[in-house]
């Protein structure tokens, strides 16, 4: 896997991924109506083509993973929420190509970022009940710390919150 930080031309595989992969993780979770909302407000082509391009600290832009043959397998992104505090606001993989080395490299890209911004911890939300997430995480050294409320108004369950020093 290669992961790159990704240009407009990425647009329409960061939705698509993005969505597909939301969609995938959160029917057990989430009703389809609040799944739909969530997909429509953050996956919409205008909106992440805004984002692109998008300087540090509050968002440091998408950062995408391809395989071999050069198809978007995995997109993700983040930003500073506080001094030495960076935080994965999105990471998410193909349904169909998960644990196959996208997520770690799109991880790893945004750690760099987030360490040459000052960053000294990295936390990231989860949804209870997302193991998925929960086990990814927890291999890259994230431990739960707290919980908060969620970034969407669809959701009413206070999100798990995970960090690791860098």
């Amino acid at each position: 896997m290669r992961a790159r930080f990704a240009t407009e031309d990425d647009v329409d595989g960061i939705c698509r991924v993005c969505a597909e992969a939301y969609r995938d993780t959160y029917p057990d979770l989430l009703e389809p109506e609040q799944i739909e909302a969530i997909v429509g407000e953050f996956y919409d082509p205008a909106r992440v083509r805004d984002e692109i391009d998008a300087a540090l600290p509050r968002w440091g832009g998408w950062i995408v993973a391809e395989d071999g043959d050069g198809t978007l397998v995995c997109a993700g992104g983040g930003g500073m929420t506080g001094p030495g505090v960076g935080e994965v606001f999105v990471l998410y993989a193909d349904p169909g190509r998960q644990r196959r080395g996208g997520g770690s490299a799109v991880l790893e890209v945004l750690t760099r970022q987030q360490r040459e911004a000052g960053a000294q911890a990295q936390e990231v939300a989860v949804t209870p009940g997302n193991e998925i997430a929960l086990a990814f995480y927890r291999r890259h050294g994230f431990g739960v710390t707290g919980r908060r409320d969620p970034y969407h108004l669809a959701r009413a369950e206070p999100s798990l919150v995970l960090r690791r020093e860098l």
